[in-house]
């Protein structure tokens, strides 16, 4: 992605309607995103009465458009994902090809909400070994969040620096340390 004004990123949110402070959670972050430029595709945004919600989910997985598919993991979508129920269970059964077959890896990104009470992470078998935005602290949901966005529009805190040239020096058939020497007890001074 080359300019933040050229490209607005096009997410889906997989979660479990499991209780009011997961919707509430996910109610959230969608309209926060899409306040910062995040095209949000929700199943209680664009899901109608009438429309076949596994067709939805399927399209959502496989739209080329879409970007990236956040997976909102607690212990209702671990549990749902590894049993294969319920809509998430439908949802892992069209999403866990696509993550083993796809060699970049890069479209779902795990959404950590909730541990146990051991502080061991809810994630399903088919994503336990990805690396995770970590929203399970309240305290640290600013920063979670400026990762998240950071990540969707590829925008990383961490830039690799530019590849540089070998050193002259290197070329040389002898090295004088006696210069190189001299040179170092300058740039002490």
């Amino acid at each position: 992605m080359s300019n933040l004004t050229d490209i607005h990123p096009k997410i889906f949110i997989s979660y479990a309607w499991a209780n009011n402070n997961t919707t509430s959670f996910v109610l959230h972050l969608a309209e926060r995103l899409s306040a910062h430029g995040v095209e949000v595709i929700l199943d209680r945004w664009s899901l109608k009465e009438g429309q076949d919600k596994y067709s939805f989910m399927e399209k959502t997985v496989d739209d080329v458009s879409i970007t990236n598919v956040l997976l909102v993991c607690n212990k209702a979508y671990k549990e749902r994902a590894d049993a294969r129920r319920g809509g998430v269970g439908d949802e892992t059964t069209v999403i866990t090809p696509e993550i083993y077959g796809n060699a970049s890896q890069t479209k779902f990104i795990p959404i950590l909400l909730e541990r146990d009470d051991n502080g061991n992470d809810y994630l399903p078998a088919y994503i336990k070994s990805r690396l995770y935005v970590d929203f399970s602290n309240e305290n640290d949901y600013e920063s979670a969040y400026e990762k998240l966005l950071r990540r969707l529009y590829d925008k990383p805190s961490y830039k690799q620096p530019p590849l540089g040239k070998p050193p002259e020096w290197l070329e040389e058939d002898s090295v004088n340390y006696n210069e190189l020497n001299i040179l170092v007890k300058k740039l002490k001074i």
